[in-house]
């Protein structure tokens, strides 16, 4: 094939990725090995996440982990800022809070979680279901009702939190 083919079919494949949005940019990659798919109900439960920074809340926006204009959301999202994490996936698997938070696109460790970070070197005050947790919080599980409580400053009681109707 002559060159001036060659440029004309390269001309053409790039017109038609950026037309038809071929390439793989129109599908957002994988994280963690968690997809963006379409809505998935097999296995659906809840958990809230609370943060909180010198004892005021800090909001969770609302969708996180999914994404506009490519009718795909992560099997963890958020629909409001309400600090519901839905977990909605084909089939029975463990999910982490690290997980969330990677999709999420926010660093979280035992000092830092989003805009939260210790002060002086200390931890992060992490509890869940009301229980103090001392472990790594990217390896929390998540679980459903479950609800999990991330503190900066000083130390404060988690804040109460029934799961009411809208579950």
């Amino acid at each position: 094939m002559r060159r001036q083919s060659w440029i004309a079919v390269l001309g053409l494949a790039a017109l038609l990725v950026g037309v038809l949005g071929c390439g793989g940019s129109s599908q957002p990659r994988p994280i963690d090995g968690i997809p963006c798919t379409a809505e998935m109900l097999r296995v659906h439960f809840h958990a809230h996440l609370a943060l909180l920074d010198d004892g005021r809340p800090v909001s969770l926006p609302a969708g996180i982990g999914i994404r506009q204009h490519s009718d795909c959301l992560y099997f963890l999202h958020t629909h409001k800022p309400d600090g519901i994490i839905h977990i909605e996936a084909p089939s029975r698997r463990t999910f982490t809070l690290g997980e969330f938070f990677d999709i999420w696109g926010k660093p979280l460790s035992v000092g830092r979680a989003d805009g939260l970070t210790s002060r002086r070197r200390e931890r992060l005050h992490v509890f869940v279901n009301g229980r103090t947790y001392t472990g790594d919080p990217r390896r929390i599980r998540l679980a459903p009702h479950q609800v999990l409580t991330i503190e900066a400053g000083r130390e404060v009681s988690p804040p109460p939190y029934r799961f009411g109707s809208t579950f």
